[in-house]
């Protein structure tokens, strides 16, 4: 049995990390941690667990936890993950890893120099159309890939974002929160990416809290875009943005992601995430079930058929690091997939900042 503490007892963790450790019989949640000790009493309720800390030291030093689930605000991420590697734990961390890509970096090599598994909460690749997407790209059926695509809109109210919109705190916004999972995963589909030309952009000042209440303003962006060559010789375009009205979806936003391949283009959806577009030369995009053996991860007790499908795949994460663990192999994707993603959005600050192509180091 894996034995697993939450750190940071907030909406993520509730919505996806703890129901992947409930559907995995291996698994078992023994702990929570939190500053918020209101939340923390909540939890107990909601969990149905008793043990309960403010301090994420005390998980690190903790001989009956396992692995650990890393849902706090960015600035701390690299603090609690090094604590907890120290302690020998297996570490789950949601992105972005650190607040540059020197920190992530630092959390993989500590990750490996301890021997524990590591994993970053990329949550988008195991999307059963992304996983289809990608079976298809990698198989050949799209032929040479030349060209990958990415929208990802949301339609947020104008208030505050809390920490989300402080440097210090969240190292940046759109970019950090939302299109470091599209680079995450077109890197994954299309190979390195070469070189970058990016920007980001703030029209919402967020000087108010959803009460009315002022605060400080933001400092971050909320839209950001990146046209990238990929070292195979594709070329890529990304855009995200929180402002775009219209594109509420139950939440979910609106989501896009395609690859033009020399013999057909395929299309990932996050709102239908059971099928595909899919075209060939000289025809019309269809659409096309992702076939059974994609629904899931090889493995996953997870009934692709129950629950609202936008949301239930990312319960296998918590499956593939429960996994990685039991057969002593690396998680995917790792600590280092994570550092690399963050290699390019901070790639994107310097091109906003400098006006120029960046090219993206070994």
């Amino acid at each position: 049995m894996i034995r697993y503490a939450i750190i940071g007892a907030g909406a993520v963790s509730d919505y996806h990390h703890v129901p992947g450790i409930r559907l995995d019989p291996r698994a078992e949640l023994v702990a929570a941690c939190d500053p918020n000790e209101e939340l923390l009493e909540k939890r107990r309720t909601d969990w149905n667990i008793d043990k309960l800390t403010p301090r994420y030291q005390d998980i690190a030093d903790d001989p009956d936890v396992d692995a650990v689930v890393i849902a706090t605000p960015n600035f701390s991420h690299k603090e609690i993950a090094l604590a907890c590697i120290a302690g020998g734990k297996h570490v789950m961390c949601e992105k972005p890893l650190g607040l540059c890509a020197a920190e992530a970096w630092d959390m993989h090599r500590a990750a490996e120099e301890r021997g524990v598994r590591h994993m970053t909460a990329f949550t988008y690749r195991f999307a059963p159309s992304m996983r289809y997407l990608r079976h298809l790209v990698h198989s050949g059926a799209l032929g040479v890939p030349r060209h990958f695509r990415s929208q990802r809109f949301l339609d947020w109210p104008e208030t505050s974002w809390g920490w989300r919109q402080y440097k210090a705190q969240a190292g940046a916004g759109d970019l950090f929160d939302m299109t470091i999972h599209r680079i995450d995963f077109a890197i994954d589909l299309m190979g390195p990416i070469a070189s970058i030309c990016g920007a980001v952009a703030q029209f919402v000042p967020r000087d108010r809290t959803a009460d009315g209440s002022p605060c400080p303003p933001s400092e971050v962006d909320d839209w950001s875009a990146l046209i990238g060559r990929f070292a195979n010789g594709a070329v890529g375009v990304w855009e995200g943005s929180t402002l775009m009205k219209g594109h509420h979806n139950n939440g979910f936003g609106w989501e896009w992601a395609e690859i033009n391949g020399s013999e057909g283009t395929a299309v990932y959806r996050l709102t239908e995430p059971n099928t595909i577009l899919l075209g060939k030369p000289g025809e019309s995009l269809e659409t096309v079930p992702v076939p059974d053996e994609f629904l899931v991860i090889p493995g996953s007790p997870r009934d692709p058929k129950e629950g609202v499908p936008s949301t239930v795949f990312r319960y296998d994460l918590v499956y593939e690091l429960t996994s990685a663990i039991a057969e002593n192999r690396p998680a995917t994707p790792g600590f280092d997939d994570g550092a690399r993603a963050q290699d390019i959005a901070d790639a994107v600050l310097e091109s906003n900042a400098t006006g120029r192509w960046v090219e993206i180091g070994g």
